[in-house]
């Protein structure tokens, strides 16, 4: 009987230790989603990544707007993409890119960071979603 016992709790704890590893990777999968939202008059960025495109829009534009700016828009979101935000040295000017890729996202961002003659744009952020995405 107490070798019953002893398998159980081992069978147990097996389940339980698969559990605890199981959800930190679909929690990594769910990020699928992204999106960026600015406000022309504050200059405040706010990102999310999530596991639906609503999700997403609904946190960024709260992130936004917890800020105190009362002109927050989305600029980007969807997945399968990357956004990023580069600003100027002297932080007047910004560009937020979108593209398939990281590189494509960050070149996108300094070209517009760059096209009313900003000076020193440099890369602040970039979120993919997926996650993974190159």
């Amino acid at each position: 009987m107490k070798k019953g016992k002893i398998s159980f709790f081992r069978k147990v704890s097996f389940i339980s230790a698969l559990l605890l590893v199981m959800p930190g990777a679909a929690i990594a999968a769910d990020s699928d989603f992204v999106a960026a939202v600015y406000s022309k008059s504050t200059g405040n960025v706010a990102f999310a990544e999530g596991d639906s495109d609503m999700s997403v829009r609904e946190k960024a534009m709260s992130e936004c707007k917890s800020s105190g700016a009362s002109d927050c828009e989305l600029a980007f979101a969807g997945t399968n993409m990357c956004i990023s935000l580069a600003r100027s040295a002297d932080e007047k000017s910004l560009g937020i890119g979108a593209g398939s890729s990281k590189s494509k996202a960050q070149d996108e961002a300094i070209k517009q960071c760059g096209d009313d003659g900003a000076v020193g744009c440099n890369l602040h952020d970039t979120y993919c979603g997926p996650t993974d995405l190159d």
